[in-house]
């Protein structure tokens, strides 16, 4: 099938319980997705194992059925159980970096800037080693509330892990602090709804940095909303054919490499 356009972060597993019919729709309109973890609750480790089986079963299952998928896994900063001790992380996610769909740990970083937010986040970075072998990716996460001092202070860790760096796609990034990531070298991501950013940001980013366009791809960030957002850009991308290509499509091919099956382990 031709891939059209790539949703680089959405929740399937959410996605596919709110709106089960979205899944062969985004099907037959050429899509590509990426499911990063995120669990509506999380009060234990055994929560959050259980959520992670619970995602890479619906990633796979759309997978079967046709739909080009991959998976990141990882501790969102609002899924960090009391009893999770950080040191127990490797543990928990190398195993699941081994699945046939993953293509990294995510969503990962900080909501608040808390110090415990900070230690699991650091402590995801720490397994940049076992990225490094798969060819796998950090998936960052900024927050909408009080974006721009969370920002600068992921980055800040970001500075401090530079082998994790190397490896970051961060996003639900914006014409402000898309710029800073930029300026650092990273891969950034923008996510397009109403709630976030728009196709006009896009635009704007790309016509005042259209070198961004090597290091962006864009998302809707869907979940128990739906959003078409990339849709509609990809029908009328206002944008350089070359560039409107590498945003919505070749980057995220490139970086994510979503696949319609399940291959065997290797």
């Amino acid at each position: 099938m031709t891939i059209r356009f790539v949703d680089a972060h959405c929740h399937l597993d959410h996605l596919a319980e709110a709106h089960p019919d979205r899944i062969g729709w985004l099907r037959d309109e050429g899509a590509a997705v990426v499911s990063w973890s995120f669990a509506h609750r999380v009060d234990s480790v055994a929560d959050l194992t259980a959520y992670w089986e619970a995602q890479v079963a619906a990633v796979e299952r759309a997978a079967r059925g046709g739909l080009p998928c991959a998976l990141l896994v990882g501790v969102h900063p609002r899924n960090i159980p009391a009893d999770l001790a950080p040191e127990r992380l490797a543990d928990l996610l190398v195993p699941l970096l081994d699945h046939p769909l993953c293509r990294g740990v995510g969503e990962i970083g900080l909501e608040t800037g808390s110090a415990r937010e900070r230690e699991v986040f650091e402590a995801q970075l720490a397994l940049a080693p076992e990225l490094e072998a798969r060819d796998q990716v950090f998936g960052v996460h900024t927050p909408r509330g009080d974006k721009e001092r969370v920002t600068r202070e992921i980055l800040a860790v970001l500075r401090a892990h530079p082998a994790a760096a190397r490896r970051a796609l961060v996003d639900h990034t914006t014409p402000v602090t898309a710029p800073w990531a930029l300026d650092e070298g990273y891969r950034v991501g923008m996510s397009l709804s109403p709630v976030k950013s728009s196709a006009d940001d896009l635009r704007r980013l790309l016509r005042d940095r259209p070198e961004a366009a090597g290091r962006l791809c864009c998302n809707t960030d869907s979940g128990t909303r739906f959003f078409d957002d990339l849709w509609r850009l990809a029908q009328a991308p206002g944008l350089p054919d070359e560039a409107a290509d590498r945003v919505l499509r070749a980057n995220a091919l490139s970086w994510l490499r979503p696949v319609a099956q399940v291959p065997a382990p290797a």
